[in-house]
């Protein structure tokens, strides 16, 4: 069997990106996303990574391919509003997709992953490092996924299992004008 790269966020922007390199380089490709595909990956799961089971997109995966040796969370949201007008809703949903889903989804592959000597790559972003004016809820998500992906790293180096965290700065992915 192919090496398998489970990718979040696989249908556009950089998930979509990571799916064709991955596919170029003869991994199989998982992709779990909410929107339709326009590319040509192995396995797609319709998911919504704040509501649905992370156990069961797990198990779906297991069944499918037995394996998985890259996990690559990608799927994220922003949010650009001052704390002043900030919705709760809003922020609560932000920290739901963009650490609490990248938390538990990464938990429940942890034992196929260590089982592969596999690689977990969190896709953060510059934001995470600085702190910027009507970005301080996205900002603060990707400071928790920061401190998690370095925490992590630490807690899996004896288990071979490599955790990197991918800062990224702006790219023009459409992802902006969709949050």
């Amino acid at each position: 069997m192919k090496k398998v790269a489970v990718i979040t966020g696989v249908s556009k922007g950089l998930g979509k990106a990571f799916a064709k390199k991955f596919k170029e380089e003869g991994f199989y490709i998982v992709g779990i996303s909410r929107t339709k595909l326009d590319i040509d990956i192995d396995f797609h799961i319709s998911a919504d990574l704040v509501k649905d089971n992370k156990k069961e997109i797990a198990e779906r995966i297991i069944k499918k391919t037995g394996r998985i040796d890259v996990l690559i969370n990608n799927a994220g949201v922003g949010l650009y509003e001052s704390w002043e007008s900030m919705k709760e809703e809003d922020l609560r949903y932000l920290f739901e997709l963009n650490f609490f889903s990248v938390v538990f989804l990464t938990k429940e592959m942890l034992p196929f992953l260590e089982k592969t000597k596999g690689t977990v790559i969190n896709v953060s972003s510059v934001a995470g490092k600085i702190s910027l004016p009507f970005m301080g809820g996205y900002c603060a998500s990707k400071y928790a996924l920061n401190a998690f992906s370095y925490s992590l790293r630490g807690e899996l180096f004896s288990k071979n299992i490599n955790v990197l965290n991918l800062i990224v700065g702006r790219i023009n992915t459409g992802f902006s004008s969709r949050s």
